[in-house]
């Protein structure tokens, strides 16, 4: 046995719908005006449905210096064809009765089947979310921030390294070697040609060859003269002569002179790796610029890290 709906059963059962919905549904005519005001709408804007119906929606929630404007994007929404309304969405500031704003997205959908034209709004508050979104704009400004003090203080330490790599090679220059050099001359005088002598000769030149070669690898002397090139290219050598690889280096003419101290200190700790631990038999050194930026690229062939470390 069946039993037929009473007529004010769609009634019920629409009112239903709209007042259980969570997000504000508001109905409007052709021009704008209020049809329908759901519970939602209430709590959200603080009129009555009997405040608001027979209102224009725009005058009704929006500040008095937006309207025109949201007007603007309404009017052709209402103006469109049926099919020409489906998912589109826009956001505005609205204005509660109290006079507090907020921000809100509206989808504007022509209800099918009825003429002259009734449009449904579906109205969210997205207050919550813009704050969400604000929260994690500041958390990657944040973020950025760590980031850029973080680079400006390896930098820091890059060029404190160098600076102290300048002092202890000036002082193994002007100091260590001289002395070296002097003894070294002083046993050529005393005593040419006797064993003991010679022996200490060689000791005291491979001594000093030594300590040139660390000066040379601490703070190259052609860096000084403001050749970037030639200063990698002896930092290069030196480590290519114990490693036994070829190698290539390549300067951008505008990447000389900005950070050369910066580049040179990381370059010795990355070619020395190449040296140590690569087992190579080509390795080539890049700087170039790019805006404000230094790039350093140093690449070999040789065995790379081993995976998962």
């Amino acid at each position: 046995m069946s039993v037929e709906p009473s007529r004010d059963e769609p009634d019920r059962l629409k009112a239903a719908i709209l007042d259980g919905s969570l997000d504000c549904v508001v109905a409007i005519d052709g021009r704008g005006r209020v049809l329908e005001f759901n519970r939602a709408a209430e709590r959200t804007f603080g009129y009555t449905a009997e405040e608001a119906l027979g209102a224009e929606l725009i005058d009704l929630i929006v500040p008095p210096d937006l309207r025109e404007r949201y007007r603007d994007e309404l009017e052709p929404r209402l103006e469109a064809k049926q099919s020409e309304m489906r998912d589109r969405r826009f956001e505005l500031t609205a204005i509660g009765k109290d006079g507090s704003t907020f921000p809100m997205e509206v989808t504007v959908t022509r209800v099918p089947g009825i003429d002259p034209p009734i449009f449904a709004g579906y109205i969210r508050d997205i207050t919550d979310v813009k704050r969400t979104e604000e929260r994690a704009l500041k958390q990657s400004r944040a973020i950025a921030d760590l980031a850029q003090a973080r680079g400006e203080l390896v930098s820091q330490l890059m060029l404190a390294e160098e600076r102290t790599r300048q002092r202890i090679a000036q002082v193994l220059h002007d100091d260590a070697l001289q002395r070296l050099l002097a003894a070294h001359q002083d046993l050529l005088e005393a005593g040419a040609g006797r064993e003991g002598v010679t022996r200490a000769q060689r000791a005291l030149e491979g001594t000093i060859e030594r300590i040139r070669e660390a000066v040379a690898a601490l703070h190259p002397v052609t860096h000084q003269q403001g050749d970037l090139h030639t200063a990698l290219s002896a930092i290069v050598r030196q480590h290519a002569t114990r490693g036994g690889f070829r190698y290539t280096v390549r300067v951008e003419p505008e990447a000389s002179g900005v950070q050369d101290e910066l580049v040179l200190s990381a370059a010795r700790e990355l070619i020395a790796n190449v040296a140590k631990h690569a087992d190579a038999s080509r390795c080539s050194v890049i700087v170039d610029r790019s805006e404000d930026r230094i790039k350093l690229e140093v690449a070999d062939d040789g065995v790379g890290i081993p995976a998962g470390r």
